[in-house]
């Protein structure tokens, strides 16, 4: 019988979380400092594509007894349906329009990715928005798809097109998966139950509602290099530099709307890769750390208590016991509703490390990544930061009709960011996404 590949746990969290309004995405956004020919992009993408399949495959649901979805080949590949091209509206701007076609709907009989190569832009350039269904990867696998794309990047000897199994063969597979997870079986840990209880009651803030379809996406650039020598210099990590310019700018725009933030800790999930050390698979592998963020107005102490916050996280919290119990409402059917009335968590973040050279696809060099999230559930804002060629980019991703008043955040990062001395300058040409 050949080999069934099922949908992770984890990956069923991101197929079940979503709504039509909220569709679960990762991707990005790549600056290019001249323009690309399609049909040339997308014979690299297709020659890249064949040597990785779950690029090539679908979700297929099995129906009664079949067990969880699988993953098969799609029979009629084109990647002509999936390398796009599309023109800059007059007026719109460019992270804008990369997050509103990050957002729009995949055909459930396609593989659910799509790259699209953005022209029109003011100087002449180009851009190419990468957008991928999140059960087909996480972040990390989000961007080293991107840097396989890479001119000189390996090519990967094209796999073959398998048959999708028989309902028999899928029968059996669940019962025999059943059967061993019923051997494995384990109750919840202590530490388990003490982290969901402690995250009981976060704070009431204009953050949390039910989110929109409308998505607006900016992002504050930082030097990579000033960020570790500051983060070094408080005896803290880059992710906790990420967190503290995050909750800076959240400060500012709940004080704007006059609600408060003396003494105030919101809730952030931060996320965290799970993958064992030299694992270079696909898919999903992140659990999470819920961190209380103050809100302290000076940045330098914030800085410090948050990076004594996340020692404290990493030291005694399991970075899967969130999953636990998403999978457990998944299983349930009540993922989705659960996700619109939480009272648990105010924000997400992430932190992903891309390629330290820049990537250069085409002849074209890639002048900066920004990363393309999901704003799904009631958590109407999000923090997602890619480092890349020595710059780190921090994009806010948002409900635009629930924030529009998101430059006040925009510029308090940005401030503080000065603060801090780790502010990049513009990028190379003049050019920026933002």
């Amino acid at each position: 019988m050949r080999r069934i590949e099922r949908l992770t746990p984890t990956d069923l969290i991101n197929l079940y979380v979503e709504s039509p309004s909220s569709p679960a995405r990762v991707g990005a956004l790549a600056l290019l400092d001249r323009p690309v020919e399609l049909g040339m992009l997308r014979r690299r993408i297709a020659d890249r594509v064949a040597g990785a399949p779950r690029l090539r495959q679908v979700v297929y649901r099995p129906g009664w007894l079949g067990g969880r979805p699988i993953w098969v080949d799609s029979p009629k590949f084109d990647v002509g349906r999936h390398v796009r091209s599309a023109v800059l509206p007059a007026g719109v701007r460019l992270t804008d329009f990369a997050v509103r076609l990050a957002n729009r709907p995949f055909a459930r009989d396609l593989p659910p990715w799509r790259i699209w190569l953005v022209t029109g832009l003011p100087d002449g350039s180009a851009a190419l928005v990468f957008a991928m269904h999140h059960v087909v990867a996480d972040g990390l696998t989000t961007i080293r798809m991107f840097a396989a794309l890479a001119d000189d990047a390996p090519a990967v000897p094209a796999g073959r097109t398998l048959p999708r199994p028989t309902w028999v063969d899928l029968v059996r597979d669940n019962v025999a998966r059943r059967l061993a997870g019923l051997r494995t079986l384990r109750r919840p840990s202590a530490t388990t139950f003490r982290q969901m209880a402690g995250l009981r009651n976060a704070p009431r803030t204009s953050l949390n509602g039910p989110v929109g379809a409308h998505r607006r996406l900016d992002a504050v650039t930082l030097d990579l290099d000033r960020a570790k020598e500051t983060a070094h210099r408080h005896g803290a990590k880059v992710n906790d530099v990420v967190l503290t310019l995050a909750a800076g700018g959240l400060r500012a725009l709940l004080r704007s709307r006059s609600e408060p933030t003396d003494g105030v800790e919101l809730h952030a999930t931060v996320a965290v890769s799970v993958r064992e050390a030299g694992a270079s698979d696909g898919g999903n592998r992140t659990g999470g750390l819920a961190i209380r963020v103050p809100l302290t107005a000076d940045v330098h102490r914030r800085l410090e208590a948050i990076a004594r916050e996340t020692a404290e996280a990493k030291g005694g919290q399991a970075p899967t016991a969130g999953n636990a119990l998403l999978i457990g409402l998944s299983r349930l059917g009540v993922l989705r509703w659960f996700s619109r009335r939480q009272r648990m968590i105010n924000f997400m973040e992430s932190d992903v490390t891309g390629p330290a050279s820049p990537v250069r696809l085409l002849e074209a060099t890639v002048l900066e990544v920004v990363p393309i999230g999901t704003v799904v559930g009631n958590m109407t804002i999000g923090f997602l930061a890619v480092s890349y060629a020595g710059r780190l980019v921090v994009a806010v991703q948002a409900d635009a009709d629930r924030h529009p008043d998101l430059p006040v955040l925009l510029a308090a990062m940005r401030r503080e960011a000065d603060q801090l001395a780790i502010h990049a300058d513009q990028v190379r040409h003049g050019r920026s996404a933002v």
